[in-house]
């Protein structure tokens, strides 16, 4: 072979190994860097639909408590004529659940007549919580939220329009941006009395749903029209409230169709704009109101920087240019020596880099040449690394994903499973009963005096109670039976196909017992109690809502009677439960 064509065949072999190397790199980068994206849209959506799955669980706790109240006596006596003893009565009640719930502004009871005067009202002013009485009370009944909800059947919810909160002397919740649900008192005719009305902090609801996420993330929600309730900018908000629209269509082009109902959900990258400077990947979910409302639907979304999504492919991007230019000095100088010897690892390595963008999961079927001691090596074992790191990544982002939906299924304080977790777990044990005809019961259980204890000792002292309790609830029943805390100081325990009441009685007796040992708090000795109401399937009801429902009430029950017992709730004539021999 002459030199001539040496020199040729050298440059024209280094041309290709150039070719080759650069772009292997790219398309190494490239399929990299689009893996990244996508699964950071995959992660975002994902967290968007369980943020809008939490928001969904707060309306729903909120209808509950409405639910609570309109049902109370004191609410359905106060609506008739005045009675001083059911409106004292009806606003402890409201002062309590406005302690529990502080992102709640305002609990009113509304009557139907006196053109919707206000009955019992509970204010939130600063730091105290607020009865208004006497000439303070006003009437309402030209409100939406009024006449709305007494259109309802009793128990339904009526949500309003987010707005910012104009009414006079609404204390805390004046100039501040407010949703408020109400739900019908209805009386023994069935016709509605009254109405029972919740004024709910929108900044503080969405604060706490917001604290667990990155801080980066930026959280939006608008109404089914596109108008901004929550931007990370507050001037975008409530523009219609002062003579202008601020549209999320307008700001992010791509949820034009979520606002006109053709698509559930949407994902967008946006580089224009406000965002021309710092691009974002957001991803927004159009969430339908299953209620009663002057609003048809919510839009929520998250937005997160697209330069935290590129960080590592950036990093790796780096690392891949500084082999590929390293790989192309080499090949130059020894492309005429080492051309049969380049071609072939260059040729796996591209079947390796094509098998990987196609499957990132799965390892590629040609082996790479990671054992060389040469730069094909070299590259090799970087591009290994490479592909290490990004299933490390998407690893990390799934265990994150598990998190999240951990989180949203449990408390945070106990550990114990969250209401959402016990219900299906109460709906499988319904379903299996159904099936088989097996009973179970069913504890509501609530902590007594805990607000003594709270008011003593904080609410560390309160937490740290409530976490030995769990332990020793959990401690006490068997791992077939299912333990949640509702919420505040109320447990329920699902006691699994009990042979006998009497056995459902001796495990409440063990469970009270747990509880009566002192717990030990900064030197000082905590004695608790519990008050449990108990209800069984199917004597006390078929339904979830029946057993809960009874059990919450015989839980009541046992506290008039002078707390620390169990009551069972009024069952059936003739128990279809056995009773031992």
């Amino acid at each position: 072979m002459k030199s001539g064509i040496a020199l040729k065949l050298g440059l024209l072999l280094a041309g290709v190994s150039i070719l080759a190397s650069g772009l292997t790199g790219f398309y190494a980068y490239r399929a990299s860097r689009n893996l990244l994206v996508q699964s950071a849209k995959a992660e975002l959506l994902t967290t968007t639909s369980v943020l809008a799955r939490r928001v969904t669980l707060s309306r729903e706790e909120v209808s509950r408590n409405l639910q609570v109240l309109s049902s109370h006596p004191a609410a359905q006596a106060a609506t008739g004529p005045a009675a001083v003893a059911q409106d004292d009565q009806l606003a402890a009640v409201f002062e309590a659940m406005m302690r529990a719930n502080p992102s709640y502004f305002q609990i009113r009871l509304i009557s139907a007549s006196d053109n919707g005067l206000e009955r019992v009202r509970v204010d939130r002013a600063e730091d105290r919580i607020l009865r208004v009485r006497g000439d303070d009370l006003q009437e309402k009944g030209h409100f939406p939220y009024v006449s709305g909800a007494l259109k309802l059947p009793a128990g339904a919810t009526y949500l309003s329009r987010v707005v910012i909160n104009h009414e006079h002397g609404a204390h805390a919740g004046l100039e501040q941006p407010s949703v408020i649900l109400a739900m019908p008192v209805v009386d023994a005719t069935g016709q509605a009395s009254g109405a029972i009305v919740i004024n709910v902090d929108l900044n503080s609801v969405f604060s706490t749903l917001a604290a667990d996420l990155p801080k980066e993330y930026q959280l939006f929600l608008a109404n089914g029209k596109g108008d901004f309730l929550i931007h990370a900018d507050p001037t975008q908000t409530f523009g219609f409230d002062r003579g202008r629209r601020v549209l999320v269509q307008d700001e992010f082009t791509a949820t034009r169709d979520l606002v006109d109902g053709k698509v559930g959900s949407t994902m967008v990258e946006v580089n224009d704009g406000r965002y021309a400077d710092a691009p974002v990947v957001a991803s927004f979910v159009g969430k339908a109101v299953k209620v009663s409302s002057d609003e048809d639907s919510f839009i929520l979304g998250l937005a997160q920087p697209m330069v935290k999504v590129l960080e590592q492919a950036d990093k790796l991007g780096m690392v891949v240019l500084q082999l590929v230019a390293g790989l192309c000095l080499v090949g130059v100088v020894i492309a005429t020596l080492v051309a049969r010897a380049v071609t072939q690892p260059i040729n796996s390595m591209s079947a390796a880099v094509q098998a990987f963008a196609h499957d990132h999961r799965s390892q590629p079927a040609q082996t790479l040449a990671v054992d060389r001691q040469d730069e094909i090596g070299v590259l090799a074992r970087s591009f290994q690394q490479m592909q290490n790191e990004i299933r490390q990544q998407l690893e990390d982002l799934q265990e994150n994903r598990e998190d999240l939906e951990h989180m949203a299924r449990h408390d945070v304080l106990t550990g114990l499973p969250n209401r959402r977790a016990f219900q299906e777990r109460l709906d499988q044990a319904l379903a299996r009963a159904q099936r088989s005809g097996e009973p179970f019961a069913l504890f509501f259980m609530d902590v007594d005096n805990f607000k003594n204890i709270n008011d003593r000792w904080g609410h560390d002292g309160g937490d740290a109670l409530l976490k030995i309790v769990a332990l020793r609830l959990v401690a006490t029943t068997r791992k077939v039976d299912a333990i949640a805390r509702l919420g505040g100081d109320e447990f329920v325990v699902l006691l699994d196909n009990p042979a006998h009441r009497e056995d459902v009685a001796t495990i409440a007796e063990k469970l009270l017992e747990s509880v009566r040992s002192p717990i030990l708090h900064r030197g000082q000795e905590l004695q608790i109690g519990f008050s449990i109401g108990i209800s069984l399937y199917p004597d006390d009801g078929r339904t979830a809502a029946e057993l809960m429902a009874r059990a919450d009430h015989a839980m009541f029950e046992a506290k008039d009677a002078g707390r620390n017992s169990f009551r069972f709730s009024s069952g059936k004539t003739h128990p279809t439960w056995p009773t031992p021999l």
